[in-house]
């Protein structure tokens, strides 16, 4: 039997309970008038991030009315995110995470009773930074790659390099009110020291080189360059050269270049030289340059060298260079050429580098000083063969002055050799004095690629070379050396491949010569051809780099003379024999960084 107090509190506990219940059960209408939102996060590749953070702007959840309130909640490990219970109306929307570019999107609209869905791609920190190669190979030394910088994925370039349109082209948007500048270029790094683009250098060993490349106008730039001595003689090199009208075609250059020179550690210093003479020589190179289209088929380049030598003896000599070319027909180019040898331009700043070695060899004739000169001249007809093939008939005259006869081993300047003969600034040998002579000859090269990674070459050339045949040396003081120009005939073979897959230069050379010729036949045109007698192999190999560093770095590997061929006795110092010869055996190597 229930008592009051019992009926009393059983009265309660059902009131309470009605009370309650209406609140438990869900509004549908409640829950209608919200939306959500849901994502994923994932990188470039499509691999989900963990862990980013996603901002959002707009009317949030839980108010009564529209507000600019900010919500942020972080993906799970699969890169998703959720947000329900949001007002309907716009938002906007940032999602960021560590060492990645962050993403935006505004105007996204959220409908009562719907889930709206969107996708984030963050791309890394370093991607903006994109490098690619142009179609055709400008030049071979890995000097022509082109960067983009863009603000991220979604976007367009910001900033992007552009090709400068051939000569006489005119560009495709005539609204650009200035075309952009090339880029600059810098070279830091080690590496052969010579260019066989030049007709009378001779350096065997490595040297520290640096070169900065800065475009001062679309048509105008200056390179600044430098180089050290490979040994622990007090030798350098530092010059600069502007060049302008480059895309009227009718470019103009001027270079100015100083050295310092020093004879090899320990080298004995020539009778009547005091022991601080020679030894600290300066030089000084200017260049001057002009070309001028005469008419659609003429083109004219004329200009001089001026070398300026400061030591015990002071020397000058200026020598001028003109070359004509004639367009008889879109194959074929008649050109004539006096004056000095000097290698035609590039716009390669690896071979315009070159110039660095543009000093004459330095001499001593007669107790003097002096300087090796070539004087050349030539008429050239060359002709292409279709879109493989070349081919060059060429007849020429040298004057050879102070001719350099290299020597392997120590001379003590006895008489045989005395007053006519100084240390090798590099290595163990010594420089000749050759004498002066003439030489006249032809050349005939027949070239053809096969496909775009392969090129064969095959040359024949005539001419006089100083030969070492009947040569006697008395060290007794009374007999003297005697060098005589004999009519000499070279051989030429090259084959040159770039390997598409490794992106390795392989080239390789060998030119037949008698065995007693100790000057080579022909050095304008050997230089042209980059060949140096008997067997020669050079390499050049880029090296990968850190994603995200905008660096190219190339191992470069240098073999002449690799069967020691051609070496001429010339006597005895001691018990050591001294040789001659128109081609060193040595090996060298380096690298080339430019960034």
């Amino acid at each position: 039997m229930m008592t009051p107090g019992s009926a009393y509190r059983l009265k309660v506990l059902l009131l309470v309970s009605g009370l309650l219940l209406p609140c438990l059960k869900p509004s549908e209408s409640v829950a209608a008038g919200y939306g959500s939102l849901a994502g994923v996060v994932s990188d470039n590749k499509g691999v989900p991030l963990m862990g980013a953070t996603v901002m959002i702007l707009g009317p949030t959840a839980f108010v009564t009315e529209a507000s600019s309130q900010t919500e942020r909640m972080v993906t799970d490990a699969h890169g998703r995110f959720t947000v329900a219970h949001l007002i309907p109306g716009w938002y906007s929307l940032k999602v960021s995470s560590a060492t990645r570019l962050p993403a935006m999107r505004n105007g996204v609209h959220v409908e009562a009773g719907e889930t709206v869905v969107a996708t984030f791609v963050l791309t890394d920190t370093f991607a903006p930074i994109r490098f690619q190669v142009p179609n055709d190979t400008v030049s071979t030394w890995g000097d022509d790659w082109k960067w983009v910088l863009r603000t991220s994925s979604t976007t367009r370039p910001i900033l992007r390099f552009r090709q400068q349109p051939p000569v006489g082209q005119v560009a495709a948007n005539k609204n650009d009110e200035k075309p952009a500048l090339p880029r600059s270029e810098r070279l830091a790094g080690i590496l052969p020291g010579s260019t066989p683009r030049d007709p009378l250098a001779e350096d065997f060993g490595m040297a520290s080189m640096f070169a900065y490349l800065r475009s001062l106008s679309p048509d105008a730039d200056v390179l600044v360059a430098g180089s050290f001595a490979p040994t622990d003689a007090e030798a350098g090199t530092v010059g600069t050269i502007l060049r302008r009208n480059q895309l009227k075609g009718e470019p103009q250059e001027v270079g100015l270049i100083f050295h310092q020179f020093s004879l090899a550690p320990g080298a004995s210093v020539p009778s009547g030289y005091a022991p601080n003479g020679f030894g600290q020589a300066k030089g000084m190179v200017g260049t001057f340059s002009e070309t001028r289209l005469l008419s659609p088929r003429v083109t004219v380049t004329a200009g001089m060298d001026i070398n300026y030598l400061n030591a015990i003896d002071s020397v000058l000599t200026v020598q001028p260079h003109v070359n004509l070319e004639y367009q008889a027909t879109p194959q074929t180019v008649v050109s004539a050429r006096y004056g000095s040898a000097r290698a035609d331009g590039s716009n390669s700043m690896m071979e315009r580098i070159g110039l660095l070695n543009a000093f004459p060899q330095i001499m001593q004739r007669d107790g003097h000083l002096d300087m090796e000169q070539l004087g050349h001249a030539e008429v050239a007809v060359n002709h292409r063969i279709g879109k493989s093939a070349r081919v060059q008939a060429a007849a020429y005259h040298d004057s050879l002055h102070n001719a350099a006869v290299w020597g392997l081993g120590r001379a003590d300047y006895s008489e045989a050799f005395a007053g006519n003969a100084l240390p090798s600034p590099v290595g163990n040998g010594i420089v000749i004095n050759g004498g002066n002579y003439q030489s006249a000859g032809f050349r005939a090269v027949f070239a053809k690629t096969f496909g775009s990674h392969v090129e064969a070459v095959a040359a024949y050339s005539s001419g006089n070379a100083l030969s070492a045949y009947g040569y006697s040396v008395s060290m007794d003081g009374q007999t003297r050396y005697s060098l005589q120009p004999r009519q000499t005939n070279a051989l030429i073979g090259k084959f040159t491949a770039d390997l598409p897959g490794t992106h390795t230069r392989f080239s390789t050379s060998y030119e037949w010569v008698p065995n007693d010729r100790v000057t080579m036949v022909d050095p304008a045109g050997q230089a042209n051809l980059q060949v140096q007698p008997y067997l020669g192999v050079h390499i050049r190999q880029p090296l990968p780099t850190p994603s995200g560093f905008p660096l190219h770095i190339d191992a470069v590997a240098d073999f002449q003379n690799l069967l020691s061929q051609g070496y001429v006795p010339a006597g005895q110092n001691g018990q050591k024999p001294i040789a001659l010869s128109s081609g060193y055996h040595y090996i060298r190597g380096g690298f080339s960084v430019q960034f």
